[in-house]
């Protein structure tokens, strides 16, 4: 079976770039509280280095956690098999205004 030859784009030829671009998706799954794992570090380490591209990281991350089955190829879960969780309260506004007296409106 032939390798297939790594590919860099234009942003990502060194190692330095390389790890730029791991920063800035690090920072993206921080920004919305999902530290990475100890796999996908690993991983991002080889991509550093040049021993992996992103498509063969990807690859990776996908044999691992493979998606669930169904229509949504981001679910977590397959339909009907996500943990029983509490059900969200009714949202009740703590500020209430009384729009009754603003004047007319713009059209």
């Amino acid at each position: 079976m032939v390798e297939k030859a790594l590919y860099f784009s234009e942003n990502e030829q060194t190692k330095q770039q390389r790890r730029e671009v791991v920063k800035f998706a690090v920072g993206v799954s921080m920004s919305q509280n999902r530290p990475p794992s100890a796999l996908l570090v690993e991983l991002q380490n080889q991509y550093i280095a040049g021993q992996i591209d992103l498509e063969q990281l990807s690859a990776a991350l996908d044999a691992e956690y493979q998606p669930a089955p169904g229509p949504d190829p981001f679910a977590r879960y397959a339909p009907g098999a996500s943990p029983q969780g509490e059900s969200a309260y009714q949202y009740e506004p703590y500020l209430h205004f009384d729009e009754s007296s603003v004047g007319p409106r713009l059209p």
